[in-house]
């Protein structure tokens, strides 16, 4: 899943060198696109299957699969062209050509491995021409020639794909995806491992935060091309892609940002357009990552963050929904001080096969992040911008009642211990009591 350097900064580092350098860098560039002609006789054993906007060569056998790959491919033209605002009837000519192998040493023999493309694990974009290893899943197949797609997409028709956190972000973004009855759909948010075989971004983010290695934004804008052979960064990358392009906060802003691929400082820039979100940005990146999984619901899960009030003396009671992620009580506690917590309520925390109905408590025949699914859960963040690690990726279990010692000044937040990709078919609430002790 790597792309070739542009052109433009070949020739910059070689100018760093010497003159010569650089025309060596510029020549071996020419040489690495150099391929057998077109109208030469396919080598044996090597298939050419040809559509309107990609020309596959492999050596695959035939099979539904791998032969509805061009067709496929032609299918996410238009779906490239409308993410990045370009009108498909002003590129009708584009189209790219593939090499689908299963050993790359056939290709080698017959001519269609440039002798200076360097090992590679998965998959190659340089300008228009891809090369991929098969895999053994039909889904990664599909996803890896949609992947190093997009990059040719990006290289040919955008003039750059960007920094790696954006372009490999883009490719992985784009090339998720579904299949339903012959018809393509990219930039897909996996409702289940089943839809994405062989895929497993959501489970690298999800082990590195269990092993206390979660990225902070600033640390996925640095990834670079030391990283790029770790897989973990695809991780990181598509998460980042998908963050931005999925929270309504900051998608308009992030659609935009191909207009500048070819930017040296695009990353700043982006930057600058989040503005006064910037603070913000990071705090919701902590929560995505915190609450990561398929089907991820970002409407039911985004945060109003309204700052309390003092709890008056009387206590105060909050209505909690069961279908969203935290919510503001609209009380402010105090750093040190210990209130009781009181609940109660029934709601729904599942409909199928049945309803499955919940209590403050939690339902303990099934568990969500070592929690009974359903409990009520507590946190307490500080008022004021966001800076640091926000407290509301570390709740504290409620229950029914409770005794909660505020281990901050600042806003008491409640939510039930739920999968963020399984609110849909919550219903319902809860009533708590917040009482000073």
């Amino acid at each position: 899943m790597h792309i070739s350097p542009s052109y433009r900064t070949r020739l910059l580092r070689g100018l760093s060198v010497t003159v010569c350098a650089c025309a060596a860098v510029f020549a071996g560039a020419l040489h690495c696109l150099a391929e057998p002609p077109i109208e030469k006789d396919d080598p044996p054993a090597i298939r050419r299957l040809v559509s309107e906007h990609l020309t596959l060569y492999t050596d695959l056998p035939p099979g539904d699969e791998v032969d509805a790959l061009p067709a496929l491919f032609d299918q996410a033209f238009p779906q490239w062209c409308a993410y990045f605002g370009l009108d498909p009837a002003d590129h009708v000519s584009w189209h790219v050509r593939a090499h689908l192998m299963r050993s790359r040493e056939r290709f080698e023999a017959a001519g269609f491995v440039p002798a200076e493309l360097h090992d590679f694990t998965s998959g190659y974009a340089i300008g228009d021409r891809l090369w991929c290893y098969d895999q053994t899943s039909d889904y990664y197949r599909r996803h890896l020639l949609l992947h190093e797609g997009t990059h040719a997409f990006m290289q040919s028709l955008l003039g750059g794909v960007g920094p790696l956190w954006y372009a490999e972000g883009m490719a992985e973004l784009l090339a998720t995806h579904t299949l339903e009855d012959g018809k393509l759909t990219l930039n897909q948010f996996p409702k289940s491992p089943g839809e994405v075989s062989k895929w497993g971004r959501i489970e690298l983010v999800q082990t590195a935060f269990d092993a206390l290695r979660a990225k902070t934004l600033e640390r996925v804008f640095e990834y670079d091309a030391a990283q790029h052979r770790e897989n973990e960064w695809y991780g990181w990358c598509w998460a980042a892609a998908a963050f931005f392009d999925g929270d309504p906060r900051y998608r308009a802003r992030f659609r935009q940002l191909h207009d500048t691929v070819d930017q040296p400082d695009f990353t700043e820039r982006w930057r600058e357009a989040l503005g006064d979100d910037w603070g913000r940005a990071q705090e919701d990146w902590q929560l995505f990552v915190a609450n990561l999984d398929y089907g991820y619901d970002f409407a039911r899960t985004n945060v109003e963050m309204v700052a309390g009030e003092p709890l008056p003396a009387e206590g105060a009671r909050i209505e909690v929904a069961a279908d969203r992620g935290w919510q503001s009580s609209g009380i402010r506690l105090t750093e040190g001080r210990t209130y009781r917590v009181v609940a109660r309520g029934r709601y729904q925390v599942a409909a199928e096969p049945s309803v499955w109905w919940c209590e403050p408590g939690g339902v303990t025949i099934r568990y969500h992040d070592g929690l009974p699914l359903g409990i009520l859960l507590a946190a307490v963040r500080a008022d004021g911008a966001p800076s640091g690690t926000t407290g509301l990726i570390k709740p504290l279990a409620i229950g029914l009642e409770s005794a909660l010692r505020a281990p901050r000044d600042g806003t008491l937040y409640l939510r039930i211990n739920e999968s963020s990709g399984e609110l849909s078919d919550n219903a319902g609430s809860l009533q708590v009591d917040v009482l000073p002790e």
